[in-house]
C-alpha cells in the first residue's frame, strides 16, 4: 500500500517516542566553542510541536493545496514547517537564503505562498522585496519579534489549543517545490510529490547501515534536495538528526556532533586525502614514510598484501595510519563510520583511501532535483569504487541519434551494458517528478514519453554502464569540446585530476574548436600558496597571491606531475593557467548556492576577457 510522508512519520512517532529525534546546538553557560552543547527533541516531542504548529497553521487559515515558504537558515523551526506542512496536505517550498532580489522574487510569486516563515537574517530582505511581491504573504518570524509579522512561537502556542483537522493526503498530492536554476534562464520550481520522496526514502532503506540508532550530521541546506531527503531519510528510520548552527557553519559544528554517519559533498574527502598525498609527494624520510605506510595498508585491506606489507605496517604503518586518523578525528569526531557522498563527481582515490585506509565507508551515489533526488547509489548490496552505484530506478544511456547503450532495471535485476560507449542518462519510476511549476514548455523538454506511454526524465549527464549494472558518470551533455587537432576533451575528468591539488581551490577546463591547447581556469588556495618556500610572497595581499608568477608558475608543475601520474596525453596537459585574483563566489554566481559547485557557464561569460588575453600571450 502506498504511503504519504505523514504515514511514515507517524510509525517512528510510535516506534521511537523518547529516542532523540533531532540535536540542537546550544550555548551552554560557559562561553566560546567549549561551551556549545547537542540538546535532544525526542520524537514525542517532536510529534507534539508539530502537531501544536499544524494546529496554528490551520487556525490561520491555510487549506490542502495551498504552498507556504520556508527562508531560513536551517534550523528545528524548518523541519517542523515541513512536517506540519505534510500533515495538512500543504506544499513546502524552501527557499535559498542566499539569492539576489530579483530571484528571490521570481520563486515567491511563481510559488505562489500564501505564508513566509523567516529567520530574523533573512527578514531585512524580506521586508526590502515587499513592494515587489504580486501577492504579500503573510510573514513568521521563526526568531523574535517584528512589526508586520506573526511570531512562530505565539503559532505554536496558539495551535496548543485545538488538534489539527484531520486531513486526507493522496500519495500523489504535492509535498515541495524545490526551486532549481538549472544552466540558464530563472529558476524552475520542480513540483515533487509525498510518492516522490516516500520511495526514494524506501529504495535505500536497508542498504546504507544496519545500526538501529544512529546519528547522522545534516551537512546540504533544506532549500537542497538532498538536504530534505537527509531530514526525512533520518527520522524515518528513526535515526538522531544533529543540525548545525547553519550550513556555513558544518565543518566547524560537527566536531561537537561525533556523528556515526555524515553526508557530505566530495570536497570533504578530497580535502582530507589532498593533504595527506600533499606530505606523500613532498618526499624526505617522512613522505615516504607515509607513503609506504598507506599503500601497505591499502592492499592489507584489499587482501593484496605481501610478507614486506605486514612487516611496514605491523612495525610503522599502524601507528602512522592512526596519525592520519586522529587528525580527522579532531574535526568529526571519533565515532565516523560512514560517509555518504553526492552532489559532485568524487574523486575514486579519496574513496579508496577512505576506506581502506581510514576504515571509513564511502558511498557515492548520483541524483537530481526532478528525482527527489536519488537516480543511483552504491550501497551494501554493491559498491565498485569510481562509479555512482546501480540504478535505483529503471534507467537507460540514449546517444545523440536516438540509440540506447544501456539499460538498467533494479526491480528485475537486468541490466544491459553498451561496453564504453556513452549515453545521455533517462529515468523512469516513482522518484521522477511530475513537472516544473506552471512552466509546461521546459517540462516538456525534460520528460519525454516513449512508445509504450513511459515518462522518462532527460538529466543532461553523460554516463556509460559496465555489465553489472554499475554507472560511470562521463561529463555533463555539452560541456565536452574538441580542439583544433581534433583531439576530444572531457573536462570534468581533468577538472577531477587538477582538483585534487591542494594548492588549487577550484578549476575550471575551457577549450573549444578554435583553440590549439585546452586553459585551465584557477583559483589558487591562498592558505596552501602561504606555506611554500617562495620568497618574497605578497602574503597581506590575496589577489596579489593567487596571480603570482612563481606560485603559477609552481601551480603548473604541479598540474603536469598530476597529468604524468594520471597517464594523461600531451593535448590534456597544461600549456599555459590562467590564474585569477578574485575567488569563485555564490554572490557572483560562479558557485551555486549553499553547495557551492562551479557554474561552468557564469564563470566563462565572466572570464572571457581574461581567456582571450591568455590564448593571444
Amino acid at each position: 500500500m502506498s504511503q504519504t510522508l505523514r504515514d511514515l512519520l507517524d510509525e517512528s512517532f510510535a516506534q521511537y517516542s523518547e529516542r532523540a529525534a533531532v540535536r540542537v546546538l546550544r550555548q551552554s553557560d560557559q562561553k566560546g566553542e567549549r561551551g556549545l552543547q547537542y540538546a535532544p527533541v525526542t520524537y514525542r516531542q517532536l510529534k507534539e510541536q508539530r502537531d501544536r504548529l499544524a494546529s496554528g497553521i490551520s487556525r490561520m487559515g491555510l487549506e490542502k493545496g495551498q504552498r507556504m515558504g520556508v527562508l531560513t537558515d536551517g534550523g528545528l523551526e524548518s523541519i517542523l514547517v515541513f512536517l506540519s506542512a505534510d500533515m495538512l496536505g500543504v506544499s513546502s517550498v524552501p527557499l535559498c537564503n542566499k539569492l539576489s532580489d530579483d530571484i528571490l522574487v521570481h520563486n515567491i510569486n511563481h510559488s505562489r505562498i500564501v505564508l513566509l516563515f523567516v529567520d530574523r537574517k533573512s527578514y531585512e530582505q524580506v521586508e526590502r522585496i515587499w513592494p515587489r511581491l504580486t501577492s504579500p504573504p503573510q510573514a513568521v518570524l521563526t526568531e523574535g519579534q517584528a512589526e508586520g509579522a506573526r511570531s512562530f512561537f505565539d503559532l505554536v502556542q496558539a495551535g496548543g489549543e485545538a488538534p489539527p483537522p484531520d486531513v486526507t493526503i493522496h500519495p500523489d498530492d504535492e509535498s515541495k517545490v524545490v526551486f532549481t536554476s538549472g544552466s540558464s534562464g530563472l529558476p524552475k520550481g520542480v513540483i515533487q510529490t509525498h510518492r516522490n520522496l516516500v520511495d526514494n526514502v524506501k529504495s535505500v532503506w536497508d542498504v546504507i547501515s544496519r545500526r538501529d540508532a544512529c546519528i547522522i550530521f545534516k551537512s546540504p541546506p533544506d532549500y537542497h534536495t538532498l538536504g530534505i531527503l537527509n531530514i526525512y531519510y533520518a527520522l524515518v528510520k528513526g535515526w538522531t538528526l544533529d543540525l548545525p548552527r547553519s550550513p556555513d557553519r558544518v565543518l566547524a559544528d560537527i566536531r561537537h556532533s561525533e556523528p556515526h554517519v555524515f553526508l557530505s559533498v566530495p570536497l570533504v574527502l578530497d580535502k582530507v586525502y589532498g593533504n595527506v598525498r600533499k606530505e606523500i609527494l613532498a618526499g624526505g624520510a617522512r613522505g615516504k614514510l607515509i607513503g609506504l605506510s598507506v599503500r601497505a595498508k591499502q592492499r592489507l585491506a584489499r587482501g593484496r598484501a605481501s610478507a614486506m606489507d605486514w612487516l611496514v605496517y605491523g612495525t610503522v604503518g599502524r601507528k602512522v595510519v592512526g596519525q592520519i586518523r586522529s587528525r580527522l578525528f579532531e574535526r568529526v569526531g571519533k565515532r565516523l563510520e560512514l560517509m555518504i557522498v553526492g552532489a559532485a563527481k568524487a574523486d575514486p582515490e579519496a574513496l579508496d583511501f577512505f576506506q581502506d585506509v581510514l576504515d571509513i565507508k564511502a558511498f557515492e551515489g548520483y541524483g537530481v532535483t526532478e528525482c527527489a533526488p536519488l537516480i543511483a547509489a552504491n550501497t551494501m548490496a554493491g559498491q565498485k569504487v569510481g562509479t555512482v552505484g546501480r540504478p535505483l530506478q529503471e534507467v537507460k544511456l540514449v546517444t545523440k541519434d536516438g540509440r540506447d547503450v544501456g539499460y538498467g532495471n533494479p526491480e528485475t535485476g537486468s541490466y544491459r551494458s553498451g561496453g564504453e560507449e556513452v549515453g545521455e542518462l533517462w529515468a523512469h519510476g516513482t522518484h521522477v517528478m511530475t513537472g516544473y511549476l506552471d512552466d509546461p514548455e521546459r517540462t516538456a523538454e525534460a520528460l519525454v514519453k516513449d512508445d509504450a506511454g513511459k515518462v522518462w526524465y532527460r538529466t543532461g549527464d553523460l554516463f556509460s554502464m559496465d555489465e553489472e549494472g554499475f554507472l560511470t558518470f562521463r561529463g555533463r551533455l555539452g560541456r565536452q569540446f574538441k580542439l583544433r587537432n581534433g583531439e576530444f576533451v572531457n573536462p570534468e575528468r581533468l577538472e577531477r585530476f587538477y582538483g585534487s591539488i591542494p594548492l588549487i581551490e577550484y578549476v575550471l577546463v575551457y577549450g573549444d574548436q578554435s583553440r590549439d591547447f585546452l586553459l585551465p581556469v584557477v583559483v589558487v588556495n591562498v592558505d596552501e600558496a602561504k606555506t611554500l618556500d617562495i620568497p618574497d610572497l605578497p602574503e597581506n595581499d590575496d589577489a596579489a597571491l593567487r596571480q603570482h608568477p612563481a606560485v603559477v608558475d609552481y601551480l603548473r608543475k604541479l598540474m603536469l606531475q598530476e597529468a604524468t601520474r594520471a597517464g594523461l596525453p600531451n593535448y590534456e596537459r597544461p600549456r599555459r593557467v590562467l590564474a585569477l585574483a578574485e575567488p569563485f563566489s555564490e554572490e557572483m554566481g560562479t558557485l551555486t548556492r549553499g553547495l557551492k559547485k562551479l557554474v561552468p557557464k557564469r564563470v566563462v561569460s565572466q572570464y572571457m576577457g581574461l581567456i582571450e588575453e591568455a590564448y593571444s600571450e
